[in-house]
């Protein structure tokens, strides 16, 4: 955490305090003019790193409440801007306040400008600052601290004034509904106590008629509170320089008391009200500041720094914590895994001294589970050529001038491949032929294969000269058209006497052996089995 540095501002001097943990110090005193900005260059140069907050306790600061139209976003900053550049010569420490949103007829929102009007007594201080990369947060005002100081001391009232006694003089701010209105910086001599108190009840008098004048209060009201911080010791000359003032209440606070119950622990000795003032700005700035963005830029980089550190470090604390949850679920998967490999191998010696009690058997066990399941299978699967008979048998009677010579069935896992003693006679390579594994096996790859019913039938026609070619031709397409009729069934390939759609070239000595005698055919079917 960065050390917090309170520049304590007059029009005479800057004074240096440290502040940390409620405990303030002073650091050192730099008297205006060329020699004291030195000074307070080399005061910087040992401290980098530092924080620092300029109070300013000066007469020159300008308050100034006007009503604008409701309007926001970049209209509202260029209206503001105009505004304070009518009011003000110099705006380079000159800020706005929203004093909230005036009902009405027309809507509008009322604004409290305010400016220190004697900019030059800062420049140089607050050059040093800017040249020595210092992180300036912001240069306030005790008129914008008294606000947190009356709550900080719990004073729960709806306007008052809040009159204290600085180094720069005796401080009166105006405070209504948590907010500041006015302040007036007032001239008074701290060793005197009497003057200080008659110089108290006259002031309070002049800021009651200014502000009623003003407006800000109305003429008949109930009597405006004033809470003075004195020392303890001077309460009495308080009361007596009072007087008799129906329109003002006195309430005095001591203000020893007032900084121990804000928190104060420590301050040096020879500090008035301000040192309650300072303390209250390092536990709680104001929302609103005079200093530009510009005088801020080294206090915004700084910002921009840690809010990285920050993120970088949140992630990484993140991260940290998901790689925990990570491992402590890797833990317990590996403690489940060695809990199954425990549980299996049990399992797996009960197995083992259950099966040793079993029979001996001839042939080894795993070559008797691989016949058990193909017995299953096949025993699943057995088929016989029951439906093919009936859908041939519908074919003949469909076409009844050819009658059925030979019928050879099988199952294979190949439609094309030919079965019987016809294949050898063609004069074509037959497809070499393969076992038909069980129904139902696991093809090589892994897929299941494709099983087929194939039937060759050998038949001849009635009725019919081998040498009519066009009557055979037809009666052969009417008896393949009675067969793919059928469901499932498909006609591989048909072959005549003189082979007109065979699946060879037209052997020539074929014809002339057939062309006197019956006419014969040749006709391949096959069936997917499950269709």
């Amino acid at each position: 955490m960065a050390d917090k540095r309170l520049l304590y501002m007059t029009a005479q001097r800057l004074q240096a305090f440290t502040w940390m943990a409620g405990n303030l110090a002073g650091d050192a005193s730099f008297d205006a003019g060329e020699p004291g900005v030195a000074e307070f260059a080399r005061y910087l140069a040992g401290s980098p790193g530092s924080l620092y907050y300029i109070v300013a306790d000066v007469t020159e600061e300008d308050f100034f409440q006007e009503n604008i139209p409701y309007v926001r976003g970049k209209d509202r900053r260029s209206l503001l801007g105009r505004k304070l550049a009518q009011r003000y010569r110099d705006t380079s420490l000159a800020m706005t306040i929203s004093l909230g949103v005036q009902e009405g007829g027309r809507r509008e929102e009322r604004m409290l400008f305010s400016s220190f009007t004697n900019t030059q007594q800062f420049q140089p201080w607050l050059a040093t600052l800017r040249s020595s990369e210092a992180r300036l947060v912001g240069v306030f005002s005790l008129a914008l601290i008294a606000p947190l100081v009356a709550k900080r001391l719990n004073i729960a009232l709806e306007r008052f004034v809040l009159v204290s006694v600085q180094e720069g003089g005796m401080r009166q701010s105006y405070v209504e509904n948590g907010m500041i209105r006015f302040s007036r910086l007032g001239r008074a001599d701290p060793s005197d106590p009497r003057a200080t108190a008659e110089g108290c009840a006259a002031e309070s008098n002049r800021i009651l008629q200014y502000l009623t004048n003003l407006r800000i209060l109305p003429r008949e009201t109930v009597p405006l509170d004033v809470v003075a911080l004195v020392p303890e010791a001077q309460r009495a000359v308080y009361e007596a320089s009072w007087g008799d003032n129906p329109r003002l209440n006195l309430k005095l606070m001591d203000l020893e008391p007032a900084c121990r119950t804000a928190g104060l622990k420590s301050a040096p000795p020879a500090m008035l009200g301000e040192r309650l003032f300072l303390h209250v700005l390092a536990m709680s700035q104001p929302a609103k500041q005079f200093a530009s963005d510009t005088l801020r830029r080294f206090y915004n980089l700084w910002r921009v720094r840690v809010a990285l550190l920050a993120g970088g470090a949140a992630v990484c604390a993140f991260s940290l914590l998901l790689a925990g949850l990570r491992t402590v679920e890797l833990g317990q998967l590996n403690d489940v895994v060695r809990s199954n490999a425990q549980k299996e191998a049990r399992v797996t010696q009960e197995y083992d001294r259950v099966q040793a009690t079993f029979p001996k058997t001839p042939l080894p066990r795993e070559s008797l589970k691989v016949a058990v399941g193909m017995g299953g299978a096949i025993l699943r699967q057995t088929r016989t050529p029951d439906r093919f008979l009936v859908d041939i048998t519908q074919a003949l009677a469909a076409v009844p001038q050819v009658e059925l010579d030979k019928l050879d069935w099988s199952i294979s896992d190949n439609a094309s491949t030919r079965v019987g003693a016809d294949a050898a006679k063609s004069g074509a390579s037959p497809a070499p032929s393969k076992a038909a594994p069980p129904p139902n096996a696991a093809a090589p790859s892994g897929g299941a294969v494709s099983l087929f019913e194939v039937v060759e039938i050998d038949a001849h026609i009635n009725g019919l000269s081998g040498n009519d070619y066009r009557a055979i031709n037809l009666m052969v397409q009417q008896f393949v058209a009675a067969l793919r009729q059928r469901p499932g069934l498909e006609v591989i390939s048909t072959r005549t006497p003189y082979d007109a759609i065979t699946e060879k070239p037209i052997a020539g000595e074929v014809g002339e052996e057939n062309r006197a005698g019956v006419p014969r055919i040749n006709v391949r079917l096959s069936r997917r089995i499950g269709s």
